[in-house]
C-alpha cells in the first residue's frame, strides 16, 4: 500500500545551502533506489519533509530519519494511505519558502510565525493535502538545488 508521510523536526544548527544540497543529493540517489518520492521543506531552522512509497519503506526510512543527529524533534505530524502520488516525479524536491509563504499555503493567513503554522497544522491534519497542493506547485527548477 502506498502512503504519504509528513514529517516536522528542528535542525541542530544552521543548515547552510551547501548541506542542503548534500541531503538532496544523498536522498535523491537512496530514495531513487526505495523508490520513494517527496519533498524537502526548509523554512528557518526547521524541516517539513514528505515521503511517498510503500508503506513499509516509508517506515523504515522514518526510524532512519529519527535517528539522524543533524535534526531533533521529529515528528510524524501526517500519514495517509494514497492511491496516487503527489511529488511523482521527484525522488526529493526541495523549496525553501518564507514563514509567511508557508502559513498563507496552508490557508493561515492571519498567522506570522512558522511556530504557530506548524502548531496549526499539527492540530489541524485536514489542511495538509491543500498546502501539499501549493508546494507542489511552488516547485520549480531553481529550487531544485539550494544556491
Amino acid at each position: 500500500m502506498l502512503i504519504q508521510s509528513v514529517y516536522t523536526s528542528a535542525a541542530i544548527q544552521p543548515m547552510p545551502k551547501s548541506k542542503l544540497y548534500k541531503i538532496l543529493v544523498d536522498s535523491r540517489v537512496s530514495n531513487k533506489l526505495a523508490d520513494v518520492t517527496g519533498l524537502l521543506v526548509y523554512v528557518d531552522g526547521k524541516f517539513l519533509q514528505v515521503l511517498e512509497g510503500e508503506q513499509e519503506v516509508v517506515s523504515a526510512l522514518l526510524e532512519k530519519i529519527s535517528k539522524d543527529r543533524r535534526h531533533k524533534d521529529v515528528k510524524v505530524v501526517y500519514k495517509t494511505g494514497i492511491e496516487r502520488r503527489t511529488f511523482n516525479a521527484w525522488q526529493m524536491a526541495y523549496v525553501s519558502p518564507s514563514p509567511k509563504e508557508l502559513a498563507t499555503w496552508a490557508g493561515l493567513n492571519n498567522t506570522t510565525t512558522l511556530e504557530s503554522t506548524l502548531k496549526t497544522l499539527d492540530s489541524e491534519p485536514n489542511r495538509f493535502p491543500s498546502l501539499l497542493s501549493k508546494l507542489l506547485l511552488a516547485i520549480s527548477e531553481k529550487d531544485l538545488e539550494p544556491e
